[in-house]
């Protein structure tokens, strides 16, 4: 992929620069032995709260054209479930307009996070290509809210994880599945910086319900695949697994345990993973 194609990715939503262009005189830091001086795991301190944002939109202006979302509550009254018994302190609200969307994201990111340890935001309601997420009288771009959280913006809560989780459609495409064959598993290995800067996008992870350009389901009577999953899989193993292996799980059981009723359709969720360290919660 070069440089004009990484532009066009859907979800990356930082400013680039181009490759090819003029390099500046930058100062090289050595990074050996580095990685002993930093901790492996995000600080989950007991004694502090986690603080979580639901926006849960159900019901949409009729010139929206868009159907009401029959099930997302039950989606809603889960997650929310699971988050407070994961000491999270929940902020619930339900069909916000894109105003609204983008002022609750706006006072959120400006309050004083000292007394939290990481945020959470699940957004539950429909959505289009290019990232958009609807409000209940449009759309709005998912990169103009979550920009409100990068360091520049929100410099209290540096350091510390910012979590996204979209239950949203990102297209009219419709998965038709393939045969499975096991792979074997791989391993990356890094190193971390010591530095007094950190890349605007670090400590965050954003977790799409569907891959680009894909319908995502809804059951009426029970809720999303996704959001469900996610719900379920937080409140047996939030507190013993590490995130990653949450999402894997989370992934799993939406790609293999759900199927359209009439169409046999599929679904996979999609992570954006820009985390740093380890991420542990706890009950």
């Amino acid at each position: 992929m070069d440089y004009a194609d990484a532009q066009r990715v859907e979800g990356i939503f930082f400013k680039e620069k181009d490759p090819d262009s003029q390099p500046e005189d930058v100062e090289m830091v050595s990074v050996e032995g580095s990685s002993e001086s930093v901790n492996a795991r995000y600080d989950m301190d007991r004694e502090k709260k986690n603080l979580a944002l639901i926006i849960n939109n159900v019901e949409f202006d009729e010139s929206t054209g868009m159907s009401y979302r029959q099930g997302s509550d039950r989606d809603a009254s889960a997650i929310k479930k699971t988050l407070k018994s994961l000491h999270f302190e929940v902020i619930d609200r339900k069909n916000l307009s894109v105003k609204d969307m983008k002022q609750i994201f706006k006072d959120i990111s400006t309050m004083e996070h000292a007394k939290y340890n990481c945020f959470v935001c699940v957004i539950s309601t429909h959505g289009e290509n290019n990232n958009h997420v609807c409000g209940t009288d449009g759309k709005v771009k998912l990169d103009d809210l979550v920009e409100l959280f990068l360091p520049d913006r929100c410099p209290s809560l540096i350091g510390k994880p910012k979590l996204f989780f979209v239950q949203a459609c990102r297209g009219r495409k419709e998965d038709s599945g393939a045969p499975m064959h096991d792979a074997g598993d791989f391993r990356v290995k890094y190193q971390n910086v010591t530095s007094h800067k950190v890349p605007l996008g670090a400590d965050m992870l954003l977790a799409y319900s569907t891959v680009p350009g894909f319908y995502s389901y809804r059951r009426s009577t029970t809720g999303s695949w996704f959001i469900q999953s996610l719900a379920r899989i937080l409140e047996k193993h939030g507190d013993r697994l590490e995130l990653q292996q949450l999402m894997i799980l989370v992934n799993r059981k939406v790609a293999c345990e759900y199927q359209h009723s009439s169409t046999r359709k599929k679904q996979v969720p999609c992570v954006a993973n820009m985390l740093m360290k380890e991420l542990y919660f706890y009950k």
